[in-house]
């Protein structure tokens, strides 16, 4: 074991903060869920209500309240907008470098600790997610430290050793990512750890003891939150919270419904080219001693457990699985390491698979600013496309231009230079370029391209709200899900005697019952119905505004008194005009 020099934890820290932190409130928050998140962080703000999480000032049970409490805190300090609802994400992309960087060097001789941290900074998914305003970081950060307190307690295993404080820890960790995320946290540690047993051939490294202190301090921590909700607004919330929970792991929700090999597919592109290079040292090597073995066996643990059980599950979105991340950056470095230190031999089929996939990236990269910056070019290419949406979306100019193109000509430069090196023999030369040389090319890459989508996804929707930023008026959007309309046109709660919040009350006395959070799934989307329907024929006493989805406008173009506003970019706009 070697003490990191403190100087090294510096040195990260400015490395993740200038790759992380720059150009991070240039674009806007991503629908659906950055935006949900935020959205809740803002409505806490305007109602001062910070122990239920809302979305349009109704309960909102998909997501417990740490990660939002997080963004509250940043938006008092930063203001209301993407800068703050990211900035957990960038200070927790920091912390986990230097985590990775710390265990390391704990656990390992060589330098698997630097090759961890640039395998994280140089590999897609895992750099760009620490930009954004998702909860995974967070969530990722407290359940792997829960997994690296079972190590500790696995590898320090002895008759003499009390093994008490690592799983007091790891409940602790476990319960915060509860609070982060909910429940699947608790459902992760425990599949890893019988996984663990398993592995090592049903020896077991715990007692009942122990597993019971597990439980408790998760359980207490939980409480810290769980308690005083049920105290002030009853069960109702909790009750609907783990229902939707378990409704992720038995249905298809909100339409996420992908095939089994969906998270296999997505960590081989999406974690370029870190994905490559861990499979090329997957299988074990004696340079290492037991408890650095150790190590990769319970990684491999958790890589499998967060594959399989999302694979299984019927709701499928990229950031699910992106707990494999960390194993997998790992198994990278330790596979790097081992080349360096002449223990595997890289296989050409690997080095010609990092080189295939590189090209392919590159060469989307370059040819994209060309294809969309020329309206000839978009018309034949989105010609072919089926749906019509995606098709509208790329109708307009984006103001792509040539020089967008420079992260794929990076690339292009890090694949030859890392070739060069490999066929030289100096591997630290060639990795080093290669992660390096992509986290750059990310870098740019984010900076240059992420605006450039943006305005052909979302941003006519967006600034459609924006400019009814502090009006007194109704939205509402038709065929499609969004919480964009809360947090940039910066709606208010409903006041006691306005039309729409008549119609709510006098819903909910019909139905018997004293809030939304008492209907049924049924009963939500009839109100949604009838709300729809007063919006556009009834006796409305404010000005009301509708956006849809081109492919989606249900019976809007009927109404003969809904003004076109737009059509732009796949969207279409109404005002009611009396």
């Amino acid at each position: 074991m070697k003490i990191a020099n403190p100087y090294h934890y510096l040195v990260i820290v400015i490395i993740g903060t200038l790759f992380f932190l720059p150009f991070l409130g240039s674009v806007h928050l991503f629908d659906w869920d950055e935006i949900n998140f935020a959205e809740s962080a803002r409505e806490m703000i305007l109602t001062g209500n910070y122990s239920k999480v809302q979305i349009n000032f109704s309960p909102f049970w998909e997501k417990p309240p740490l990660f939002i409490w997080m963004q509250v805190v940043c938006m008092k300090i930063f203001g209301i907008n993407e800068f703050a609802a990211r900035l957990p994400n960038v200070i927790f992309g920091i912390l986990t470098l230097c985590f990775i960087y710390k265990i390391g060097r704990k656990i390992f001789k060589g330098h698997i600790a630097h090759w961890w941290v640039l395998c994280y900074l140089g590999a897609i998914a895992p750099h760009f997610y620490f930009k954004t305003g998702l909860i995974d970081p967070v969530f990722n950060f407290f359940i792997f430290s829960s997994i690296y307190q079972f190590y500790l307690a696995l590898s320090k295993k002895h008759p003499s050793y009390n093994n008490n404080a690592h799983f007091v820890l790891a409940g602790l960790y476990t319960g915060i990512a509860i609070l982060t995320k909910g429940p699947v946290a608790l459902l992760i540690a425990l599949l890893v750890l019988i996984s663990i047993v398993i592995s090592r051939k049903w020896t077991w490294f715990f007692e009942l003891k122990q597993l019971f202190l597990y439980f408790l301090f998760a359980g207490l921590v939980t409480a810290v939150w769980v308690i005083p909700e049920t105290l002030k607004n009853g069960p109702y919330f909790l009750i609907e919270f783990i229902n939707y929970q378990l409704g992720l792991f038995s249905q298809n929700i909100a339409g996420h419904q992908q095939p089994f090999y969906y998270h296999p597919l997505v960590l081989l592109i999406g974690c370029f080219p870190i994905s490559i290079i861990a499979i090329a040292g997957w299988r074990k090597n004696n340079y290492y001693t037991y408890p650095e073995n150790l190590f990769r066996i319970v990684m491999q643990c958790l890589f499998f457990v967060v594959l399989i059980l999302f694979s299984i599950v019927k709701t499928k979105i990229v950031h699910y699985s992106s707990l494999c991340w960390l194993p997998l950056t790992f198994m990278a470095a330790y596979a790097i390491e081992s080349f360096n230190q002449k223990v595997f031999q890289i296989r050409w089929y690997f080095i010609l698979l990092i080189m295939l996939f590189g090209l392919s990236i590159a060469a989307i990269f370059i040819a994209m600013p060309f294809v969309l910056g020329s309206e000839n070019w978009r018309n034949q290419v989105f010609s072919q496309v089926a749906d019509v949406f995606t098709r509208a979306n790329f109708t307009i100019d984006a103001g792509w231009q040539y020089t967008d193109t420079v992260g794929g000509f990076i690339l292009l430069i890090v694949l030859f230079l890392f070739l060069f090196y490999i066929v030289k023999m100096e591997k630290v030369k060639a990795f080093g370029i290669l992660l390096i040389g992509n986290a750059i090319m990310l870098f740019c890459t984010s900076a240059l391209f992420v605006p450039r989508v943006e305005k052909h996804t979302q941003a006519t929707a967006i600034s459609f709200f924006e400019s009814l930023k502090g009006k007194d008026v109704y939205i509402f959007n038709v065929g499609y899900k969004s919480y964009a309309p809360y947090f940039y046109a910066q709606t208010k709660p409903l006041k006691l005697f306005d039309g729409l919040n008549i119609l709510n009350l006098n819903f909910f006395k019909q139905k018997g019952v004293t809030s939304f959070l008492a209907l049924s799934e049924k009963e939500r989307a009839e109100l949604d119905d009838i709300q729809k329907r007063w919006l556009i024929e009834g006796m409305v006493d404010k000005p009301v505004y509708f956006i849809a989805k081109i492919d989606d406008m249900e019976d809007l173009p009927e109404h003969k008194h809904l003004k076109v506003l737009f059509k732009k970019a796949g969207f279409i706009a109404y005002k009611r005009v009396y």
